[in-house]
């Protein structure tokens, strides 16, 4: 399940904007997906997101209802569902609607979408042909936002889990051990500093920088330039754990997980998490913030935290 930000980049006004948008709502286009929409008030501004693989029949009644508790956990008063297969499921979509209406949420609009053509589940008039429509391109102002923070829709989940992946060959971190056990923690934040510009970050920065985050306060300090270099952090700290293998890099990994999530790219930090703990099981924090994304905690509350960490290392 991803939870992505709630802030309004564009007014989507038909089922085309809305089918045109999930995919930069998820980061990646779905397949063989189930994606629910909250909406949130009288305007239906758009809440949380989310989006899991299609459940088999044997486990629409457990995770059906989970799902729609989301929504109303995220205040949500209607909803979306967009159904992502090969051939329609009008009894799935059926479902997840009926246990929508039970929760006092309103469907506005349920879709099925195949390949690159979508058609609606509640309307059958002449605005939404037999063979479905052409999926268009999203929102100007959609595109324009994720132009602005860097951000690429990617083709599938695959395409992200490969972006994150941990390299075939590992830079050596020995050097970077020797090196941070006689730094001081001003060393390694000047240097986390002077790499944020950096578009290509070299193996030693990346291994300096990995052994480093092991410490707590070298971590915590560098996560909350999140605040106001988001865009800047999550490259620099992308480019550390594309270097950087176990177990060197659950910290890395964890703090590229905390900056999406703060970011609202719930599914980036998804990614990041399970990596995380694949290398380090314990990860204390990635417990928490996996944690928090089942718990379906807002970004929002991931960047007051923050606030509150920078306030306490100042102090």
């Amino acid at each position: 399940m991803t939870s992505v930000s709630s802030r309004p980049v564009a007014r989507l006004s038909s089922p085309g904007d809305l089918v045109a948008t999930v995919p930069s709502l998820c980061g990646f286009v779905p397949q063989d997906s189930l994606v629910l929409l909250s909406l949130r008030g009288a305007r239906r501004r758009l809440g949380l997101t989310i989006r899991l693989d299609l459940p088999p029949a044997a486990l629409q009644p457990e995770v059906v209802p989970a799902l729609v508790d989301r929504v109303v956990q995220d205040g949500g008063s209607a909803a979306v569902l967009v159904l992502y297969a090969d051939a329609p499921d009008p009894a799935l979509a059926s479902r997840v609607q009926s246990a929508c209406e039970a929760a006092g949420v309103r469907v506005v609009e349920s879709l099925h979408v195949s390949g690159d053509h979508w058609t609606s589940y509640l309307c059958s008039g002449p605005c939404c042909p037999e063979g479905g429509t052409p999926v268009g391109e999203a929102p100007a102002l959609v595109r324009a936002e994720h132009a602005l923070d860097g951000r690429a829709v990617l083709g599938s989940r695959e395409d992200l889990v490969r972006a994150l992946a941990p390299p075939a060959a590992p830079v050596d971190v020995t050097g970077a051990r020797a090196w941070w056990a006689a730094a001081r923690r001003d060393d390694v934040l000047a240097l986390a500093r002077e790499a944020l510009d950096d578009r290509e970050v070299p193996a030693a920065t990346a291994a300096a920088l990995a052994v480093a985050l092991h410490d707590v306060q070298v971590r915590d300090e560098v996560a909350t330039w999140a605040l106001d270099r988001s865009d800047a952090l999550l490259a620099l700290v992308e480019q550390v754990v594309r270097q950087v293998g176990a177990p060197w890099d659950a910290p890395a990994c964890t703090l590229l997980a905390w900056v999406a999530y703060a970011r609202g790219d719930g599914a980036r930090a998804n990614v990041a998490l399970e990596r995380a703990l694949r290398s380090d099981p314990q990860h204390p924090l990635a417990l928490l913030l996996q944690a928090a994304l089942e718990g379906a905690v807002p970004p929002a509350e991931v960047r007051r935290l923050l606030l509150e960490t920078a306030r306490a290392l100042r102090r």
